[in-house]
This record gives C-alpha cells, structure tokens and sequence, in this order.
C-alpha cells in the first residue's frame, strides 16, 4: 500500500496525492484547492504548482476586495 503525499503551499498543507500508478489523483483538504479534487497529475511537483498557483491567486483576488464604501474589510471586523 502506498501513503498519500502531502502537498504544502508556504508551510500550509491544501491536499494530498495519492499515487495512482504512474500519476498521482489529487485530494484536497483545504477549500481553496477544492478545484483541483479528482484531478490527476504526472508529478508530485505538477500537483504542488498547480495548488501553489490557485492558493496565490485566490490571495491576489481577496487582496482586491473592499467593502462598498471603499474601506477595507479588515476595519469591520471585530476581535
């Protein structure tokens, strides 16, 4: 039986592949990966920049969210 690898994005585990003969069938655990699930890769490294690239571009996106009278959204929250 072979383990599942986990795949890391900056220190944050997102999913795991699991080898699926020559490939590997991609398994997300974390919500922002979620559109990688089911997917199959030729590579540990292919899984790991597809989850790297989707993370940091879900980051640029939040990044240029604000709130409708232009503040940021972190002004609203409270502690």
């Amino acid at each position: 039986m072979t383990k599942p690898i986990v795949i890391s994005v900056h220190g944050e585990p997102q999913g795991v592949v699991v080898p699926n003969g020559g490939d590997y069938r991609f398994m997300a655990v974390k919500l922002g990966v979620f559109p990688l699930e089911g997917r199959v890769f030729e590579s540990v490294a292919a899984a790991r920049e597809a989850a790297r690239k989707l993370v940091e571009d879900s980051a640029d996106f939040a990044e240029t969210i604000t709130a409708p009278d232009n503040r940021e959204l972190d002004d609203d929250l409270v502690a």
